[in-house]
């Protein structure tokens, strides 16, 4: 999780990428098997991406079942690259016995404000649930 001041500092960039990444159905998960189950669902999750991600990204937890990779130094191309590696890292094993999949957003940019990126990456997300799920839209 950021403190205060990292998030101070992510606010200001302008050049960077961004994956937002929203476990699909986690409502379902969380009403059919208890609130319990499902924080440990995002807790596996989170470390599937941990273990996955490069040292100079910045994992976080962002809302309820939503995280978003902060990646610095990468390009458009490896960033479609990393989106499509998560969402196969999380669909290719159960965790804690159920079927998980993932659908990501992202955006690469380049003079653009944090919030303009978020939004642009929330459309691509967003974009990606509406087709069906378990895959990545990168803009």
């Amino acid at each position: 999780m950021l403190n205060s001041g990292n998030q101070e500092k992510l606010l200001k960039q302008h050049d960077f990428n961004m994956l937002i990444i929203d476990i699909d159905h986690f409502k379902k998960i969380n009403d059919t098997y208890g609130h319990e189950m499902g924080d440990a669902v995002i807790r596996h999750i989170a470390k599937r991406i941990n273990n996955f991600i490069h040292k100079k990204d910045i994992p976080i937890r962002w809302g309820g079942e939503e995280f978003i990779i902060y990646s610095p130094e990468i390009n458009h191309q490896q960033l479609y690259f990393k989106a499509k590696k998560i969402c196969q890292l999380i669909a290719s094993t159960p965790i804690l016995g159920l079927s998980i999949t993932v659908s990501i957003g992202g955006v690469s940019t380049k003079n653009r404000h944090f919030n303009d990126a978020y939004k642009a990456a929330d459309k691509a997300l967003y974009h990606s649930k509406n087709n069906g799920r378990n895959q990545y839209t990168i803009i």
